[in-house]
């Protein structure tokens, strides 16, 4: 059940991969860093996440331009990130019934099963990251393992630079643990040097340039306080329940206890630790504490705002491992890892991304426009921001039509043919155009509205 459980979740990915439309932030990865003929994924850049963006320009040019190419990346990550959950689960929760919610929650976590799926760079990252813990947690640690951490570490930063100081917080664990079973200076030393030249010789070769350029106007997005940051973790990882597997009596009583669910496995956690001492999952909480720290350590002294949303997404693998250890043989808290567990189950979804929820129709949007440029000739089309940049990657990925790069600036342009809107932000800007609707998103608000002369034409079956 728990090799199932485990292809069932690789599977489940590679399905969002290919049905999920392109978002924002993707297309926006692709038209700036990936698809350009300059080498222009070494930029320097928040939305270039370096890693990920050097194996999408790998896919694309090997196997053209699609949903599936475009995320293989992140799928490799998936698969990685997925396969050592299982080995930690069997690890650590060697009773199948604390290694089946175990797993659940480390994978079916919704906040992290979106980003195993976006063309992005966190999905690498965590993989990475969770090959690290894997090889901390085995029996032996010796220069071979620092080592491959050192590589794991630089390439997670490589993939996301969001995991600078978790990464460096767990090279850090990782020569404190090694040294712990030596005395000789001289093999303390080694152990030191294992872990830090590979990965900086790793950093040296694909980070560098994209570090020693950065600029901290590049570093506006995150939280002002700790209590903020937890909170954004807590509520992507809660987001949402399903309405099509979950019917709306129990939809409304799961809603009511949802608020509490998290508390309540932290607050059990942390009575069940006081009464047993895992020495592992201290690690876990020693490496956590540490990046939290140097991250209030840099918001206080560089003013770096702390991660939020999806730059703290490495919080929840450290933290639900940890209650993972300590639910070891704890009869009450591995009945909330199972409550949490199914309710991670309840929230699978496959057709949008909580963080770019908006985007989910440009899948079914760009044939309208294909549609009245076969058939009518318009060329003359323009977009809210939030779809541009996904329905200029859409056209790339048609190459069929004959339209021009499609603006989409903050601001909307008056005198176009066509537009995609938003539309309840851009309902005024309807009216005052005189504009019709010919299409509406089924799942969001976006919406294709032409001007009364295209929709004349239309009516009258005629190509302009």
């Amino acid at each position: 059940m728990l090799r199932g459980t485990a292809v069932f979740a690789l599977v489940w990915v590679v399905a969002r991969a290919c049905v999920q439309s392109i978002t924002i932030d993707e297309a926006d990865t692709y038209l700036c860093w990936v698809g350009r003929p300059s080498p222009s994924h070494w930029s320097a850049a928040a939305n270039n996440h370096l890693l990920n963006s050097l194996l999408m320009r790998l896919f694309t040019d090997v196997f053209g331009l699609s949903h599936l190419s475009l995320r293989l990346p992140a799928l490799i990550g998936a698969a990685i990130y997925i396969a050592m959950a299982y080995v930690l689960c069997r690890r650590f929760a060697r009773d199948a019934r604390l290694a089946w919610p175990l797993l659940v929650c480390l994978v079916y976590n919704p906040f992290i099963l979106d980003h195993l799926v976006a063309a992005r760079g966190y999905a690498l990252a965590l993989a990475f990251l969770m090959v690290s813990l894997a090889v901390v947690s085995g029996k032996q640690l010796d220069v071979r393992e620092c080592g491959v951490c050192s590589v794991c570490a630089a390439l997670s930063f490589a993939a996301n630079f969001a995991f600078a100081f978790v990464n460096a917080a767990l090279i850090g664990a990782v020569f404190l643990v090694a040294c712990a079973r030596v005395r000789k200076l001289r093999e303390r030393l080694r152990l030191l040097a294992a872990c830090i030249a590979p990965g900086l010789v790793v950093s040296l070769f694909l980070s560098a340039p994209a570090v020693l350029n950065m600029s901290e106007e590049q570093l506006q997005y995150g939280s002002h306080s700790l209590r903020e940051m937890l909170r954004t973790v807590a509520q992507a990882s809660l987001f949402e329940l399903n309405p099509q597997i979950v019917n709306p009596v129990l939809l409304q009583w799961i809603g009511f206890a949802t608020p509490f669910l998290v508390p309540a496995v932290l607050l059990l956690a942390a009575w069940q630790l006081r009464r047993r001492q895992p020495a592992f999952a201290y690690v876990l909480l020693g490496v956590l504490a540490a990046a939290i720290s140097l991250h209030l350590g840099a918001l206080k002294f560089r003013h770096l705002l702390l991660p939020k949303d999806r730059t703290a997404i490495w919080i929840v693998p450290l933290l639900t491992l940890a209650v993972g250890i300590v639910a070891a043989n704890r009869r009450a808290l591995t009945i909330m890892l199972y409550a949490m567990s199914i309710y991670f189950l309840l929230c699978l979804r496959i057709y949008y991304f909580k963080e770019w929820a908006w985007d989910a129709d440009m899948k079914e949007i760009y044939p309208v426009l294909a549609h009245y440029n076969h058939v009518y000739g318009v060329k003359d089309v323009a977009a809210n921001w939030e779809y541009g940049s996904a329905l200029n990657v859409y056209r790339l990925m048609s190459g069929r039509e004959t339209l021009p790069e499609i603006p989409s600036p903050v601001e909307i342009q008056p005198g176009h043919a066509v537009y995609v809107l938003n539309y309840p932000f851009d309902e005024g800007f309807l009216r005052k155009e005189g504009l019709r609707v010919v299409y509406h998103g089924t799942t969001t608000d976006a919406v294709v509205a032409v001007r009364p002369e295209v929709a004349c034409l239309a009516r009258a079956g005629q190509p302009r």
